[in-house]
């Protein structure tokens, strides 16, 4: 037998509804018979439930994602291994079922949403990132399709872990995920490990076509539209929205990921700055998580005090009179003849240079990877796309109009 409509999965999990197809397998809407509940079930397509080494990180990526305890991550319930008849072995998920639309769906039906509902999405999405990415792991493939929105407005993060498990995996296969084409940050789409800032990318690309109502890059393949997100600066935002959106955008859509902020936690308070009204803090360049800080850079007065050359004593008061009243006049202070401050002026400026110098060998050492000048041959193989089979009927919301029913990345 094959996943199909009253298929029953390891003796427990009936699946009801097939409610999307991808590139990885089909998720179902289902029930679990020994709870009670309805869930989420996402069964993988053969070639990856027959792979050993993709199976057994599939398996570790399902125990640390069923790990993260966030309202805005759908839970991982359960995993599970089980015989089909006409497919051998295969291997499943089981998830929360989320009652909400995706993004992308909202997205297509109302085209570009209000401000107000494209900020609060981004720094909701921002914090469940940034659970995700203090416990080291990175998403990989953040879209409006792995997006869900509640009919109360409740973002809810889906497929965490499953990008990381295909990236582990050999390439061997056509149709390889590592991140979908229109999302994907410049070095992932270089071959380069993906970092919490790339999910940091790949949300500024969702907040770009959420206030936009348009993708920064589109093309004729996938190839193209990873070379344009390599190699090109997106189109200028709508004129209307506010200086300080636009310029949070383009900080999250910076080509080098040094100069986007470095996980979700950060890109999230930029966010909520903007929705009080003002700019968003420039990023400040820390390394991503997992990795050292660097010392702190001194403050422009403290260089200022290290550079500046002892000022010339007054010269001594010439004796008065005594008097009555007469005090001792204080000590003269020391004065310094032309070269001595001459010396100590240079010796201030080369000490400063030094601090400037060895903070600097710190940072390059700590941050700079050379991602520049790689070849774009090693684009290939890294990009596919992904297809959806059509949403849950449509309902109402109080937040988001026309939100759908049930439904799951």
């Amino acid at each position: 037998m094959s996943a199909r409509v009253g298929v029953t999965l390891s003796g427990r999990y009936r699946l009801q509804r097939l409610i999307a197809t991808g590139g990885m397998g089909q998720v179902w809407e289902g029930v679990d018979s020994r709870l009670g509940r309805q869930v989420a079930i996402k069964v993988l397509k053969a070639e990856y439930s027959t792979d050993p080494e993709f199976v057994e990180r599939f398996r570790a990526e399902a125990r640390t994602v069923a790990m993260l305890n966030h309202p805005g991550i759908a839970s991982v319930y359960d995993y599970g291994e089980t015989e089909l008849d006409d497919s051998g072995r295969t291997a499943y998920l089981v998830m929360e079922l989320v009652n909400g639309e995706p993004l992308n769906s909202v997205i297509k039906r109302t085209g570009r949403l209000s401000l107000r509902h494209s900020l609060d999405m981004l720094e909701q999405t921002g914090r469940a990132l940034q659970v995700a990415h203090s416990a080291g792991l990175v998403h990989r493939d953040v879209k409006p399709g792995n997006i869900m929105i509640t009919p109360t407005g409740q973002v809810k993060l889906t497929d965490f872990g499953i990008a990381k498990a295909v990236d582990a995996a050999p390439v061997t296969q056509t149709g390889m995920v590592m991140g979908t084409a229109q999302y994907i940050a410049p070095e992932q789409a270089l071959g380069h490990d993906a970092t919490a800032a790339s999910d940091v990318y790949s949300l500024g690309v969702v907040g770009y076509e959420s206030v936009s109502g348009r993708r920064p890059f589109t093309g004729d393949g996938a190839l193209t539209v990873a070379m344009k997100h390599i190699k090109e600066a997106p189109p200028p935002l709508p004129a209307d929205l506010p200086p300080n959106v636009r310029e949070l955008i383009e900080i999250a859509l910076a080509k080098d990921a040094i100069h986007r902020y470095r996980s979700g936690g950060p890109f999230a308070d930029a966010v909520a700055a903007v929705r009080a009204g003002r700019r968003p803090p420039r990023p400040n360049q820390a390394p991503t998580i997992g990795r050292a800080a660097p010392a702190a850079i001194p403050s422009s007065t403290q260089a200022r005090a290290a550079i500046e050359p002892a000022r010339p004593a007054p010269a001594t008061p010439r004796p008065r009179p005594a008097s009555g009243n007469h005090r001792p006049a204080p000590p003269a202070r020391r004065t310094f003849s032309p070269g001595q401050r001459a010396l100590l002026w240079a010796a201030g400026v080369l000490g400063a240079l030094a601090i400037v110098i060895a903070i600097l060998i710190v940072l390059n050492a700590q941050d700079r990877q050379d991602q520049k000048n790689q070849q774009q041959s090693t684009v290939t193989n890294t990009i596919t796309e992904t297809t959806k089979t059509p949403g849950a009927p449509t309902g109402q919301s109080a937040s988001l109009p026309k939100l759908s029913g049930p439904a799951i990345s």
